[in-house]
């Protein structure tokens, strides 16, 4: 029976472990008629060991050869090993049995079955884990017991498990735990080489890597964050994959920029620099500490910086970038906002007149023509970079860099990829979702800018899209100044030339409505200026000088030496991650610091500046439409109806001005104490920036002196009583 009991250890089926009848009652003729109580007791307990032994290997067998990640595979071939020690205890028992060890052979040669019994004990509860842990890698699929390998869990799952197994109270549990803990993590370092030294996605296992392939691009990459492991921090998984989708760009350059960085990129993958980048990986001890795997992650980023990156993008071409994004998003080029403002007014003109003239040859097709094109937007820009171009009579790169890149469109609701220099963490607050992009032309327009590699190393798709929505918000504020500073070039409606009686009833009529433009006017303009003038370009002076003059790396510590193709401990410029990190915060600073993300001050904002434009068309259409009925010589019934029409819709639009004029200085002052203390700035946390601090200058107390609440909303109120 013993020799049937270690068999059945082993992993072979054994009649001694069948199950009995349903009833309880044993077959007279079976082995289990032979047992006593306490024997059938004991050998239960050995059978389950047995069973669970069987089970533990088919289940492992088939995760070493059908598992789809390669972790998972890892760490079954680590569980084969514990039941290889298992079976080596089998077999040291079953020495002990044949050379009569008195630890286990009592008198006269005596196996007692309960001391067989009693050799195993240590392994019941570890059994049972390592059951368990095979379960969560590849649970059975149905009740027929089958696997299917599209059930089987993720390797951060298994990561994960395996670090909060380790922190048990049972010793054999916390050491096979941590065993297999290595052995995963080994297998996961393995996967991160490649991407991290030569920027390639794994071989085997690609699908269970947190960075992926995007579906259909074969130049992007996207990072899951489902598959990140616990025990890495979001900072590191942005730093590498900061640091592959580098290296995977450089193996895509252009054939004129591959020449450029011929010397590099063969350093990179053939010489000193690729291994002592792998040395750095495999010197990391296991199981993984979080911080060293941060400092190992930060060695091999900064030593990609200085030996490859700094060739790859220049100062030259990150100053030049913000020098474009300052000068037409930011509207630091007045020239440009009052040129592309002019030349949006003069195709509405042109458009209405061409309308008005097809809708009475035929209204169908009119109809059909009333949403602006992509072709009338690019006409536009054109326009206006030719209108630049015109005024600047010196060479200007930054012009000729942004009629390159930059394009006027309808919004695309289609996503755009991924960019490198995009990352994990949630810096950018909500900005508000009230639209300005509707108010250069009757359809919403975006102003973008097409970046592609390496520039995308340094800003993301999302910054582009928040600076079309700062450019929108700053282009809609200049267009009402614009447009209500043009009433007052209009002579005729300053002066009145129909008789003496008529005109003194038409300038007292038109008296509340100059009152509100010039309150309309006064509001717009000293919002233009602080946000233009204080705001935008307090931040971007600060955060230029920033780029500009990097401090030596103070943060680099003794091993960095290693991965350094020289001694300079003085860096040239900041690392694109720690650029691309700074300028997220510099954005998120800025849209706070333009109110932009406040939805009731929004709000407030684009009712008002609708209803200028509703105030403005109908006091054009009200003064044409008088000069009309003086032409007539008052004759004319029609004219005189829509005079009066006119003068009604003017007033009314007049009165939603003046609401919204306080409305937007009511929420101003209220802003101003709610941002008190720290909350008159956006928090940002240092280590998700870079470095970089934003600027902390100016408030919105500063725009209220400027808007002189009193006076200007008082005394405006008391002229309409």
């Amino acid at each position: 029976m013993l020799h049937e009991v270690l068999l059945a250890l082993s992993g072979h089926p054994s009649p001694l472990f069948q199950t009995p009848e349903a009833n309880g009652k044993c077959d007279p003729g079976s082995i289990h008629s032979l047992l006593s109580p306490s024997e059938a007791a004991l050998l239960r307990s050995i059978g389950k060991l047995a069973e669970r032994h069987r089970q533990l290997r088919d289940r492992t067998r088939w995760i070493e050869s059908k598992h789809q990640s390669t972790i998972c595979r890892a760490v079954a071939t680590g569980i084969q090993r514990h039941l290889a020690r298992f079976q080596q205890k089998i077999l040291d028992v079953e020495s002990k049995i044949l050379t009569k060890d008195a630890s286990v052979v009592g008198a006269y040669d005596i196996v007692p079955l309960a001391l067989i019994v009693t050799e195993f004990d240590d392994w019941h509860r570890l059994m049972e884990w390592l059951w368990t842990t095979a379960c969560l890698m590849q649970p059975t699929a149905s009740q027929a017991g089958t696997l299917d390998a599209a059930d089987g869990c993720s390797s951060s799952a298994v990561i994960n498990y395996l670090r909060v197994e380790a922190s048990t109270g049972f010793p054999e549990i916390e050491k096979a735990a941590t065993e297999l803990s290595k052995v995963a993590e080994l297998a996961w370092l393995r996967q991160l080489a490649p991407w991290i030294v030569y920027g390639k996605l794994p071989a085997f296992g690609a699908g269970d890597f947190f960075v992926q392939a995007v579906p259909g691009d074969d130049c992007a990459c996207r990072v899951v964050k489902e598959l990140l492991p616990d025990f890495l921090a979001t900072a590191t998984a942005s730093s590498i994959f900061f640091i592959g989708k580098c290296l995977h760009q450089i193996q895509r350059l252009p054939h004129q920029r591959q020449v450029f960085m011929a010397s590099t990129s063969h350093r990179l993958a053939d010489t000193e620099l690729a291994s002592a980048h792998l040395k750095h990986l495999s010197s990391l001890p296991l199981p993984l500490n979080q911080a060293q795997l941060t400092r190992a992650i930060s060695t091999i980023r900064l030593s990609l910086s200085q030996n490859v990156l700094q060739r790859l993008l220049p100062m030259s071409d990150i100053t030049r970038l913000l020098h474009c994004l300052r000068s037409y998003f930011l509207l630091g080029h007045g020239e440009f906002a009052v040129a592309i403002i002019e030349e949006a007014e003069a195709r509405l003109q042109a458009r209405q007149q061409s309308t008005s003239r097809l809708l009475r040859q035929d209204p169908l097709k009119a109809l059909r023509d009333l949403s602006i094109k992509d072709t009338e937007l690019h006409q536009t820009l054109s326009s206006t970079w030719k209108r630049l171009a015109r005024e600047d009579h010196a060479e200007d790169t930054g012009l000729d860099f942004a009629r390159q890149h930059m394009r006027l469109s309808l919004p695309n609701a289609k996503a755009t990829r991924p960019a490198s220099s995009e990352n994990m963490t949630k810096q950018t607050p909500h900005i508000s979702p009230i639209a300005f992009n509707d108010l250069l032309f009757p359809s919403a327009t975006s102003l973008g800018l097409d970046t592609g590699p390496p520039l995308d190393l340094f800003i993301s798709s999302k910054d582009i899209e928040t600076y079309a929505v700062i450019n929108a918000y700053l282009l809609a504020v200049r267009r009402a100044q614009v447009r209500l500073s043009e009433l007052w070039r209009r002579t005729s409606a300053r002066r009145d030339h129909a008789i003496h009686k008529k005109a003194a009833i038409r300038q007292r009529h038109t008296r509340k409505v100059w009152a509100t433009s010039s309150a309309a006017l006064h509001l717009v303009s000293e919002t233009a200026a602080y946000l233009e003038g204080e705001v935008v370009k307090g931040s971007c002076d600060h955060f230029e000088r920033w780029v500009e003059h990097p401090t030596s790396n103070e943060s680099l510590d003794d091993s960095f030496g290693s991965v350094q193709s020289d001694g300079s401990s003085v860096v040239a410029q900041r690392d694109p991650e720690t650029l691309a990190a700074a300028h997220r915060a510099f954005v998120a600073s800025l849209s706070y610091s333009l109110l932009l993300t406040d939805v009731p001050y929004t709000r407030d904002l684009r009712s008002l500046l609708g209803n200028i434009d509703a105030l403005i068309a109908f006091f054009h259409s009200l003064l044409d439409a008088q000069q009309k009925a003086d032409l007539a010589g008052g004759e004319d019934g029609y004219s005189a109806e829509e005079v009066s029409r006119l003068e009604l819709e003017l007033d009314r639009a007049r009165k939603k001005v003046d609401s919204d004029l306080r409305s937007v200085v009511r929420r101003l002052r209220e802003l101003d104490h709610e941002r008190i203390g720290a909350g008159r700035y956006l928090e940002v946390d240092a280590s998700e920036s870079g470095g970089f601090e934003p600027w902390k200058g100016g408030g919105v107390n500063r725009l209220l002196m400027k808007l002189e609440f009193e006076r200007v909303g008082d005394e405006h109120a008391r002229d309409l009583e």
